[in-house]
């Protein structure tokens, strides 16, 4: 699993061209060890799930490096044998893996700003994936056969007919559409071991994720809707971030995280006195700093911490930045419940949003252009801010305040 998580962040499925970034992030807490990554052109998610049950011994300690899994890790990876015994030591310094006399150690280095807006997206994905298949070793074997060949952009579509599991060039309800066939070829190694094979799906989105489990540890792959779409280019958070009602929770969530593996809201909720959406929200600022990350599987959210400024939110979100810069002048045309009209100001012409409970919709050229498939615009966050009336609008100083306590 380890060998194939170091094949997929040192890749480009989209325009093949060197690798960018080669450093996995690991977390230890809870009892399980984590380690994820992004695809080189950041458009595959990947993590690798090692339960205590993985391990000979108890882990001890906790907390999240990055390291950059180079050459002689991946080969020493490859070369491990089911017999062999080998040792792994994950500390703030890098990861040290030893094999008989042999050690190969990997430095901590410095994580990519790339990255971290990736993090915050997948976040945002995550939650809305519900499983649409699940499937044995044989039957993924036999799949994993009948995959597209080479770099085609044209999506397709896996589905099952009966009792078999196909790709077709045409969607039929309830189908999966992939757009990459490389991004899921990486994962074939990974199945001589499975036990069973889950495919997620977002239908929304179209984003897919895929979840091979054996024994005692589980790989999850989260796709991009689009083979040119990496998750770091995303605003799938932004209208969280910009009307959360997350201030009041914050601190309680903040002072909850201690390296769970699984993180509940409810109990959260119950604890703090704070309603359940709130806590929802704060988890998502939380997230959008590196503090949180969320397991398809267990449903939860489980606490890392990546080095972030929370300063820098809004140079990674210009969006967001934007959009608080625009609430002052919003003109409010039209408010019957939740179905709102409104002016916005724009670069060249002034833009009109509607929000409706089935889908908001503004006449400047990124709405017209994405349709929200990559996040509201800034003048639909500033209509919503607008309407909401946001308290935080324009400061981020107060998030870094609350979580000060966390550097």
């Amino acid at each position: 699993m380890l060998g194939v998580l170091c094949d997929t962040v040192r890749t480009r499925f989209y325009q093949p061209l060197d690798p960018l970034v080669l450093d996995p992030v690991v977390t230890s807490g809870g009892g399980m060890l984590r380690f994820e990554g992004f695809s080189s052109c950041c458009g595959v998610y990947a993590r690798v799930d090692l339960p205590p049950e993985s391990f000979d011994v108890d882990l001890r300690g906790k907390g999240t490096t990055n390291v950059d899994f180079n050459e002689p890790m991946r080969v020493a990876l490859r070369r491990l044998a089911d017999e062999e015994s080998a040792g792994l030591r994950v500390g703030g310094q890098g990861v040290t893996l030893t094999k008989g006399e042999q050690q190969i150690i990997e430095r901590k280095v410095k994580l990519s700003v790339r990255w971290i807006k990736g993090f915050c997206e997948v976040q945002a994905y995550q939650p809305r994936l519900v499983p649409q298949f699940e499937m044995t070793a044989l039957e993924a074997r036999e799949l994993f056969r009948t995959l597209p060949k080479g770099h085609s952009r044209h999506g397709s579509f896996l589905l099952k007919s009966g009792r078999v599991y196909r790709f077709s060039p045409r969607e039929q309800p309830g189908a999966v559409r992939i757009e990459g066939a490389d991004r899921i070829r990486i994962l074939e190694p990974l199945l001589p071991t499975a036990k069973t094979v889950r495919v997620w799906y977002d239908t929304d989105s179209q984003a897919s994720g895929w979840e091979i489990a054996n024994d005692v540890s589980r790989y999850f792959a989260l796709l991009s809707p689009e083979l040119n779409r990496g998750f770091s280019g995303e605003g799938q958070m932004l209208e969280r971030l910009a009307i959360g009602n997350w201030e009041t929770a914050l601190p309680q969530v903040a002072d909850s995280l201690n390296w769970q593996s699984s993180i509940e809201p409810t109990d959260i909720s119950v604890r703090a006195g704070v309603g359940e959406g709130e806590v929802e929200a704060a988890l998502a600022v939380l997230g959008a700093r590196g503090l949180t990350g969320f397991d398809v599987a267990s449903g939860r959210y489980f606490h890392r911490v990546l080095p972030f400024d929370i300063e820098k939110v809004d140079q990674l979100q210009p969006r967001l930045k934007n959009a608080r810069g625009l609430v002052e002048n919003v003109q409010i045309i039209l408010r019957d419940g939740e179905q709102v009209d409104a002016k916005v100001p724009g670069t060249e012409f002034e833009q009109f949003v509607r929000l409706r409970p089935d889908g908001n919709k503004c006449t400047c050229r990124w709405h017209s252009r994405y349709q929200g498939q990559r996040g509201p615009c800034k003048h639909i966050l500033a209509v919503r801010m607008k309407v909401e009336g946001v308290a935080n609008v324009g400061s981020d100083d107060a998030v870094a305040k609350r979580l000060a306590t966390e550097e």
